[in-house]
């Protein structure tokens, strides 16, 4: 069972806005991938500007020297290197001298030892926007078919193999909209299609999803997961949870699955190792074994338990709605405990939770090993260092307050005021709604008792 290969392409693509990998993390991360069963990384950063804007431009030669380490790299490890153009922003696709240009740029990487191309119309108008253009074609999806179709005849004329791959501009949804359909109709179903799911960031792939899109678009679809990708309107979370809800019969309707990661490269890592235990064995994945071994893996065995008492915080995200488990059960047993059972057990419990997110957070943010995991999440940690100050303003309020040394609780709601002020102007999304609610409760609690 363990030995097959359930998905031929099983990849990362950098794909997402902001700042690119550095050269070294670009070379550890294709390490990394040929390490735990990746066989495909895919050079696409947003921001790049000769892959989008300045497409039509040779890219510098120190870029280039660069680029073919990331190629040798990539040999070394067993992974195949994919160059990936963008010139949907300003591309005439009615101007050969454009489809030209595009073929240059490729024949010149092509020249450098690349045989896996890809082509990528996303994240541009879904209509023809230049007069020649409207003239020409009845459909985007039209001149889209015709400036792949002629780029895919000259390259299988070159002396070895190449592959092409082609991003969609409607690159998520069933696969039964006009120019999608249209667009696979007219591709030789030997070029892969990459789509998202129904959504930009899909909280579930079904299995009956990817086989419908094959069935109207002629191709099986190659899964872009944006997943851990944590940018633009998602810059405030950290992804690093576990991959979810993938159904684990995915890999029979698909070409291929391909991860696009954040641009914090090491706590990317927790999440792909997530990936690459479902690409291994989709049928038998558990997210939380999985997650577990990946941050022990990442963090270190030293620090593993104090990562996944800190992550616990941070889960949610578009795959994951629940916010801090733990903590919200430690709040309704506490809850119960003050209301029906030992009160003062109920306090000391509640001092223990927050002195141990405390410590929690001065271990990850002072002696975790792993200091490049450390400075990414650093924000994220500080803000959950934040949220134990609090807890321990609510706990010693709390306290005077029912021993009836009314002053002193007077001056804890001051401090922990205060210190919700500090708290909520970080931007960082840690702990959900779940200390927030659970201050106001006890706010409340305090307005009713006066």
């Amino acid at each position: 069972m363990h030995n097959r290969e359930f998905f031929p392409v099983r990849g990362v693509i950098e794909g997402y806005y902001g700042t690119p990998w550095t050269n070294a993390e670009r070379l550890d991360m294709i390490r990394f991938l040929g390490r735990h069963g990746f066989n495909t990384y895919y050079y696409s950063p947003k921001d790049d500007p000769y892959l989008r804007e300045r497409w039509q431009e040779p890219h510098p030669p120190e870029a280039l020297e660069q680029m073919e380490g990331w190629m040798a790299c990539a040999r070394e490890s067993g992974v195949r290197f994919v160059y990936c153009l963008s010139p949907g922003l300003n591309m005439e696709y009615a101007d050969d001298s454009h489809v030209s240009r595009l073929l240059a740029k490729y024949r010149s990487m092509y020249e450098r030892g690349v045989r896996h191309f890809a082509l990528l119309f996303d994240d541009i108008p879904l209509a023809l926007m230049h007069p020649a253009d409207v003239s020409r074609y009845r459909t985007l999806a039209q001149a889209h078919a015709e400036v792949v179709l002629k780029l895919h005849e000259v390259i299988d004329g070159w002396e070895e193999r190449v592959e092409l791959t082609v991003c969609p501009t409607q690159y998520h949804g069933m696969g039964d909209e006009p120019y999608i359909t249209e667009l696979g109709q007219r591709l030789p179903e030997s070029i892969d299609l990459f789509w998202t799911g129904r959504f930009v960031c899909s909280p579930f792939l079904p299995e009956a999803d990817a086989r419908f899109f094959a069935e109207r678009t002629g191709h099986k679809p190659l899964i872009w997961d944006n997943y851990p990708v944590n940018d633009l309107a998602m810059a405030d979370e950290l992804h690093i949870g576990p991959l979810r809800h993938r159904d684990p019969g995915l890999w029979r309707h698909v070409a291929g699955y391909v991860a696009n990661p954040m641009a914090r490269a090491e706590s990317s890592k927790i999440p792909l190792l997530t990936a690459a235990a479902y690409l291994r064995d989709p049928e038998g994945y558990d997210p939380a074994l999985a997650w577990a071994k990946a941050v022990e893996e990442v963090a270190g065995p030293e620090d593993a338990a104090a990562v996944l008492r800190f992550a616990d915080n941070v889960q949610g995200s578009f795959l994951n709605e629940t916010e801090s488990p733990a903590l919200l059960e430690a709040f309704l047993q506490f809850r119960f405990q003050f209301l029906y059972g030992d009160r003062q057990a109920g306090l000391r419990m509640l001092g223990r939770l927050f002195a141990d997110m405390e410590e929690t957070a001065l271990h990850l943010m002072e002696r975790m090993r792993n200091r490049k995991l450390a400075a990414e999440i650093g924000g994220w940690v500080e803000k959950y260092r934040h949220w134990a100050k609090v807890g321990q303003s609510v706990t010693a309020m709390i306290e005077a307050g029912t021993s009836g040394r009314t002053l002193t609780a007077a001056y804890h709601l001051f401090r922990l005021k205060r210190w919700m002020k500090r708290t909520e102007r970080l931007p960082q999304k840690v702990c959900g709604n779940v200390m927030k609610l659970f201050v106001e409760a006890v706010l409340l609690e305090l307005k009713q008792t006066r």
